[in-house]
């Protein structure tokens, strides 16, 4: 039985029933250790604690205000376990979209993952790359559970190869866009991005596969990790693996707390500049490999995933736009557009 399951069994005979008499952090995992042993460290049950109080579905949540969990009410958690189906990684959106149910939007925004995603297409735009949020959710029904989760990444990041900074923003060189062109080359690179909020050695290795899986399509694959990677020997297992399978791992050095200090995911892509550089002062990025990026795009994946999932049409149409009008467009405007020109 896994960590997870174990906290899963015990936790609701272990959890005061009320926020006013909460247990700590601490205690609670003291609680745990009597119960399962010394088969986990202390810092994989607290990461777990804290993954499970953020799962609506679960019997373990955290007070508002101060430090501390209580029992879930049992009305609440059934009624959203059967919407929200949890994985083994924490990551409860993925099988809730496997199964092709609606996550309400509620719930969903103020969850890490939601949060940091929303954070980092925020960042790459911050730095003049163009991200677009790939929606598991869009893609075909009725395949196997667990296949979409393997299948799609977090997020595409396009970068252009041809452009500059000018003070309007972010342009395209003409010029180079037309050499580029002459010579056969693209004048693009895409990244395909697979987030995590926190690796640890009961799951890094499934995490990283499922990074090299979804974007083997793409120029570059990247596993983006909110926390900062402490353990020197996880490290190192990711270098090594990153070195293998081509794949860029960084950590962006944010904790736990401090993505639930943030606003909701929606509100995140809403802030101002200038609301979203205080917050982007709190990362501190530690490159842990840098993979090689492949010259070409596999195209034989992107057709399949084509026919899998609209988004990918929409990515590449996107792209089309930009290198028809030579200009570079967010993808939130080409949407706009789009639906613009519908009307007429």
């Amino acid at each position: 039985m896994t960590l997870r399951d174990e906290l899963l069994k015990i936790l609701p005979d272990i959890l005061p029933e009320k926020p006013i008499d909460a247990i700590t952090g601490s205690a609670l995992c003291h609680k745990v250790r009597t119960l399962i042993g010394n088969e986990f460290a202390d810092s994989s049950i607290r990461q777990y604690l804290s993954e499970l109080s953020q799962d609506l579905s679960t019997p373990i949540a955290k007070v508002d205000q101060g430090i501390g969990y209580y029992r879930r009410s049992a009305e609440k958690t059934s009624t959203l376990s059967d919407k929200l189906a949890t994985s083994p990684d924490g990551k409860n959106i993925d099988n809730a979209q496997e199964n092709h149910t609606e996550i309400p939007e509620e719930g969903r925004k103020y969850q890490r993952e939601e949060k940091f995603r929303a954070f980092f297409a925020r960042y790459e735009e911050y730095n003049n790359r163009f991200p677009m949020i790939i929606e598991h959710t869009k893609g075909k029904k009725n395949q196997p559970v667990g296949l979409n989760r393997w299948k799609y990444p977090d997020l595409a990041v396009l970068q252009w190869d041809v452009g500059e900074t000018t003070d309007s923003g972010f342009k395209l060189s003409n010029d180079l866009l037309e050499v580029k062109r002459s010579l056969g080359e693209q004048p693009f690179r895409i990244s395909s991005i697979e987030l995590k909020v926190a690796l640890d050695f009961f799951s890094f290795r499934q995490d990283f596969f499922q990074c090299v899986s979804n974007s083997k399509w793409s120029h570059n694959a990247m596993l983006i990790v909110a926390e900062y990677i402490s353990d020197q020997m996880l490290a190192e297992e990711l270098r090594r693996l990153g070195t293998s399978y081509d794949v860029s791992v960084i950590s962006f050095g944010i904790s736990s707390s401090m993505i639930d200090s943030w606003p909701n995911s929606q509100e995140l892509l809403r802030l101002s500049e200038e609301d979203f550089e205080k917050i982007y002062g709190q990362i501190s990025i530690s490159l842990i490999v840098v993979g090689k990026s492949r010259e070409t795009l596999d195209w034989e994946a992107i057709r399949d995933l084509q026919n899998q999932n609209p988004e990918f049409k929409s990515l590449f149409k996107w792209i089309a736009k930009c290198l028809d009008d030579k200009k570079a467009f967010r993808y939130q405007d080409y949407l706009a557009m789009e639906a613009l020109n519908s009307k007429y």
